[in-house]
């Protein structure tokens, strides 16, 4: 299946960015000031309309007949998230949106700024692109601003180290089936500055990288956080 690789400063890069400022308005603005609206239905609804889409998004692939073993799994790091967002979002797990947020925000944000579309770039899945990138941005955001989750201490640490086991996973699901999900056994193709190289040399990018990104999303989050006095109840018991 040939990648779709978005032109920084193109019309459909605009486009991406444009879905990411809309769905954060209406979650981050619009919905909190409904006062007549449960959360927890605008929460599952949330959900269900990204479950769906994936579910149709698949459907579409089986029909057209280009389902692949080796590109259709969702085991890319925004494909994971975004589950994590679902189940987040259907039953308010603390520990699932911990991780959204690490991996989500900075995952979803270079998702935007080089767009590598696996999948191709026909309207469903560019426009179910935008909208699962996005919804992995916006949703922990949500947690963390509206719902005051917060982060706990040392989530760099538990973040980081639980995340090479997700890697290391996918990376032998990758070398048993011939596939390059997480991009352990080839770089992308998308420009990536702390992307350099072949493999395996490529990793130690995505070591600088993450360690570079989870830092600065724990060092900024957990700033935030004291500048609000967002009070992370939900982590007392950690």
């Amino acid at each position: 299946m040939d990648h779709y690789i978005v032109e920084i400063g193109s019309l459909d890069w605009l486009y991406g960015w444009l879905v990411v400022l809309i769905l954060g308005v209406f979650a981050l603005r619009i919905i909190p000031k409904i006062q007549s609206l449960n959360p927890r239905h605008f929460e599952i609804a949330w959900g269900a309309i990204l479950f769906l889409m994936m579910g149709i998004e698949h459907f579409e692939m089986i029909r057209a007949g280009v389902w692949d073993l080796q590109y259709s799994l969702p085991l890319q790091m925004c494909s994971l998230s975004g589950f994590l967002l679902i189940f987040t979002l259907w039953f308010r797990n603390k520990w699932t949106y911990l991780f959204v947020l690490f991996w989500g925000v900075s995952g979803g944000l270079h998702s935007f700024l080089t767009p590598e579309h696996t999948l191709g770039g026909e309207p469903l899945f560019f426009w179910s692109y935008n909208l699962w990138h996005a919804s992995i941005i916006i949703g922990p955001l949500y947690f963390f601003f509206i719902q005051k989750w917060g982060i706990p201490k040392r989530s760099f640490l538990k973040v980081f180290g639980y995340t090479h086991v997700v890697w290391i996973a996918v990376g032998l699901i990758d070398w048993e089936i011939g596939a390059n999900y997480m991009y352990v056994l080839e770089p992308p193709a998308a420009e990536n500055p702390f992307v350099v190289g072949k493999f395996p040399y490529h990793l130690i990018g995505f070591e600088i990288a993450g360690i570079i990104h989870f830092g600065l999303t724990a060092v900024i989050f957990s700033w935030i956080q004291k500048r609000r006095s967002i009070n992370a109840g939900i982590w007392a018991s950690t």
